[in-house]
């Protein structure tokens, strides 16, 4: 009834039209094959975009980021802040979807969520959110002081897998409580920020006890306190367990995009020339494609 009220017919209705190839021809002309002509227009910038989406880990990393993170390097320079923590749980993420495997490398210069003058410039949960992270993915996880890991950047540190955590010999490593700035406010909204003070302390102690090895009980002692270490120091306490030297560290790969990206086109000339019936019985010589 509803299709007759529009006029309809029943074999108006159930008429389904047949697609015509050279409206299908996006596909082609974004994957770099345009065989025919494009119905419409399609800018060169938005070209560009999708041919560079579509055709990933053909060509070289735009930027240095970028090429540190192709070699399963993840770099935390900065103090761990929002912004930061969603931009290494990213990349933790894709390098366990690229490669579950693979080891990766956390190379670790950072002052944690605290400044040098031990104000808290972030919540100790950005921090939280990376160690669990570290725990959910599967590849190998190597970490390496460079300069400096203090408070939460020392948890992240030892957190790596045990016999692959590494600090530079003039590295320094420094374990801090969790801090809150001063507040202002009634009693009652004091009280739960200590409550979620002390919180955030029984978690530290918790990350720390599991990557030393020690009792809780002896690590919220020695944590009460900022508590400087050498690198020589840090592998004592069991924060690291080597002081690295440049025979320790692994080697990257390095990878030929150039030649990676001129042996796919050579290879896509070659099998556009074989003819329609080689290789499938038309009588063709064989190939191997």
């Amino acid at each position: 009834m509803k299709v007759q009220a529009l006029g309809l017919t029943s074999e108006a209705a159930s008429f389904r039209p047949e697609p015509e190839p050279e409206l299908l021809s996006a596909k082609a002309y974004y994957g770099g094959y345009k065989p025919f002509d494009v119905k419409g227009e399609v800018t060169t910038a938005k070209h560009m975009e999708t041919r560079m989406a579509a055709r990933s880990g053909r060509s070289p990393p735009p930027d240095l980021p970028s090429l540190l993170l192709d070699g399963r390097i993840v770099y935390l320079g900065m103090p761990i802040t929002a912004k930061v923590t969603e931009l290494i749980i990213c990349e933790l993420l894709w390098l366990n979807y690229n490669n579950p495997e693979a080891p990766l490398n956390i190379y670790v210069h950072s002052l944690g969520t605290q400044t040098q003058f031990h104000q808290a410039i972030a919540f100790e949960t950005d921090a939280y959110a990376i160690m669990d992270t570290l725990a959910y993915i599967r590849p190998k996880v190597y970490t390496l002081v460079i300069g400096q890991a203090f408070g939460n950047a020392a948890m992240i540190v030892a957190s790596g897998a045990k016999g692959c955590r590494f600090a530079t010999p003039n590295s320094r490593l420094m374990t801090a409580p969790p801090r809150i700035n001063r507040n202002f406010g009634t009693t009652k909204n004091i009280m739960i920020r200590a409550n979620e003070l002390e919180n955030n302390t029984q978690t530290y102690v918790k990350f720390m006890a599991r990557a030393t090895g020690k009792e809780p009980e002896e690590v919220r002692k020695d944590v009460g306190r900022n508590r400087y270490f050498s690198a020589q120091q840090a592998m004592d306490y069991g924060l690291i367990d080597r002081i690295s030297t440049p025979m320790d560290l692994e080697t990257i790969e390095r990878k030929d995009y150039e030649g990676r990206l001129q042996a796919q086109q050579n290879a896509s000339m070659r099998s556009r020339r074989v003819p329609a019936g080689a290789g499938a019985g038309g009588g063709g010589p064989e190939t191997g494609f």
